[in-house]
């Protein structure tokens, strides 16, 4: 019998080769050298690995399933993109399988397996961290993967739709440093991942153009909830209490760092200055309105599922899409 678990991933580390040989071995699809091929089929025969060849039929054709894995949805830029790609799923017969990974590394690797297991068309993936090296055994079989929001550009073949987070960085700091802010803190979701890198690095950049020193310690996480957000604000605050703006990254950190603003009894945009990224429903009746920054998670959605599509359609597919981001100014800001 086949040995539970045992995958053709297993059998090219055992064999010390690629993925993508053990494939060509199996179905004879490229010449491998005698050597090579034999100690493949070795590690095959000692382990009765059966190669499925119904999952490999079913490959061919189409099953009309598509997968989306995201890191979270904690705020409600992840939410429309999700909106987007279900109804964009839906327009061209699509029935898509939603699975949040919650920003665990390993579930979203294992969830990666189980729906290539589960014949999908392809997958769309917005990964918790940088450390994906794990989806070259799948891009080198041109099983169609395509990254959504956050990236890592070492993994080839695959194509990605992201937003502008450098920019995004660089204009939202601008703009508080040409309200006259020296001191502004960063509220960030979570580290080593492509939007907080980029859009740090937009950060930077605006303040290396007024000759501002960056200072690590105004780059604080709020874990992408409301006591992170109100937290971090404490945290800078008694850091160096003539930080005098916050860029934070996510709706529910901004409603956190609102909520502790006014329990610290400081004033919006008077004594605190703040920008936040996405635009929550309430964010224009909230007391300040609260300024922001965003990327069209409806455009980056439905591009996404038509680059996927295009991917299914045509292996050698490959294109990376950034959209620009735009601002919402209110009164948070000081304007």
């Amino acid at each position: 019998m086949k040995k539970e678990g045992i995958t053709m991933k297993d059998i090219a580390r055992e064999a010390n080769v690629s993925a993508a040989t053990v494939s060509h071995v199996i179905n004879n699809t490229k010449h491998i050298s005698e050597v090579t091929r034999n100690k493949v089929l070795e590690v095959i025969k000692r382990h009765h690995y059966v190669p499925n060849s119904a999952a490999k039929n079913l490959r061919q054709q189409s099953s009309k399933t598509a997968g989306l894995v995201v890191s979270s949805f904690p705020d409600s830029f992840v939410t429309e993109m999700i909106f987007a790609i279900e109804e964009r799923a839906k327009e061209m017969g699509y029935n898509l399988l939603l699975v949040n990974t919650n920003e665990d590394r390993e579930y979203e690797e294992k969830t990666i397996n189980l729906l290539h297991s589960k014949q999908v068309d392809g997958i769309i993936l917005s990964p918790t961290s940088g450390d994906i090296q794990y989806l070259q055994n799948y891009t080198e079989d041109n099983f169609p993967i395509v990254m959504l929001n956050r990236y890592e550009s070492t993994i080839k073949n695959i194509p990605r739709v992201t937003g502008d987070n450098f920019q995004l960085g660089y204009d939202a700091t601008m703009h508080l440093l040409q309200h006259g802010h020296q001191k502004i803190g960063f509220i960030y979701s979570y580290p080593n991942v492509s939007t907080t890198d980029d859009r740090l690095r937009g950060y930077q950049e605006a303040l290396k153009q007024y000759n501002i020193p960056y200072q690590e310690e105004f780059f604080v996480q709020g874990y992408a909830k409301v006591k992170g957000g109100s937290d971090a604000v404490q945290n800078l605050l008694t850091k160096d209490n003539q930080i005098s703006a916050f860029f934070v990254q996510n709706d529910l950190m901004t409603i956190g760092a609102i909520s502790k603003i006014k329990e610290l009894k400081l004033r919006i945009p008077e004594d605190i200055a703040l920008i936040g990224f996405g635009d929550f429903s309430s964010s224009h009746i909230i007391d300040p309105p609260i300024t922001t920054i965003l990327l069209p998670p409806e455009t980056i959605g439905k591009t996404a599922f038509d680059m996927l599509l295009n991917k299914i359609n045509n292996p050698n597919y490959m294109k990376h899409i950034e959209l620009p981001p735009s601002m919402v100014v209110r009164k948070s800001c000081g304007c």
